[in-house]
């Protein structure tokens, strides 16, 4: 009958999605459980020789003892995910970072993963206060939305932080270089001009990275060593070079405060020339919204003339 059939499509409609959530739910269940006991992934922590050298002690959530109990099962089911693209990318934000609390790759997806949990409660108890009785199908779009949001929010805040911490670097990077270029020229070593700089100002991040390099030194590691991991830890334009310039100066016995000079001269040069080119690009980024900002303009203006001639008030 016909009275009958919206109702007969409606528990039809149901049927199909409850199939897919006890599809959805299974398949989660079972990448759970596959995680759990794999093998945990074999992953290379480039920030390992700053905990050797360092020495410091870790203050995380790991070392909470109302945290621990719940964040030790996410861990381990995190560290057996076999994502190493996105474990490396992650490591290298928290490089940038300065990594301060000594955070791993894997505590970090953790951290991301408890937000992610909040954010898909916090979603949920939203949309039960407003909408009141929702349907499985829309409970699990809120839990999944607010599980994408606050996890993307958890590692949007590190890696904006970890940008900027860069751009500061190397806004820093030819001023410090043109301090060590003139200590050394005034017979200081490469270590004792280093820890002028840092002593002038231990708060700034390019004399942070700088300490650590000083401390790599002090604990026996080459100056070759110390430099290369500088450069893999910080990912700023032109650092690579200039640590590349350091080393071969060294094997070849050119002046190492001459180098200096002439990279921090690149730097700014090169800083010049980006400007210059985005300066450039800007006045054509700036024709499309000059135009439409022109085009509203006349429409305004003219607006009250063309209404007329369109009502005909101009014939009569």
């Amino acid at each position: 009958m016909p009275g009958h059939a919206p109702a007969y499509g409606r528990e039809g409609t149901d049927a199909v999605v409850l199939i897919i959530i006890n599809v959805l739910v299974f398949t989660s269940v079972f990448f759970f459980i596959t995680a759990l006991f794999r093998t945990p992934i074999e992953t290379e922590d480039a920030s390992a020789f700053r905990i050797e050298v360092d020495n410091v002690d870790r203050d995380t959530i790991f070392e909470s003892l109302f945290m621990r109990p719940f964040l030790v099962p996410i861990y381990h089911v995190v560290v057996r995910l076999n994502v190493p693209g996105l474990k490396r990318h992650i490591l290298k934000l928290l490089l940038a970072l300065g990594n301060p609390n000594q955070y791993t790759s894997d505590e970090y997806l953790v951290i991301c993963t408890v937000w992610g949990l909040v954010g898909s409660l916090v979603l949920w108890l939203g949309a039960w206060l407003i909408v009141g009785y929702l349907s499985l199908l829309a409970l699990f779009c809120y839990l999944v939305v607010g599980f994408a949001v606050g996890s993307f929010t958890a590692y949007l805040w590190l890696r904006e932080r970890a940008l900027a911490r860069l751009r500061a670097i190397a806004k820093r990077l030819p001023y410090s270089l043109d301090l060590i270029a003139m200590a050394m020229d005034a017979g200081a070593t490469f270590y004792e001009a280093a820890g002028a700089v840092i002593r002038d100002d231990p708060q700034d991040p390019l004399n942070q990275e700088f300490g650590m390099v000083v401390r790599e030194i002090d604990f026996g590691r080459s100056r070759q060593d110390a430099l290369t991991h500088l450069g893999q830890r910080i990912d700023v334009d032109g650092l690579d070079s200039i640590v590349s310039a350091v080393l071969q100066a060294e094997q070849l016995g050119t002046p190492l405060a001459e180098v200096l000079k002439l990279q921090a001269n690149l730097l700014r040069m090169r800083r010049s020339m980006k400007a210059e080119r985005r300066a450039g690009e800007a006045a054509v980024k700036m024709l499309v919204p000059s135009m439409l900002i022109l085009m509203a303009t006349v429409l305004v203006i003219f607006a009250p003339i063309i209404v007329r001639f369109v009502r005909g008030e101009f014939l009569e």
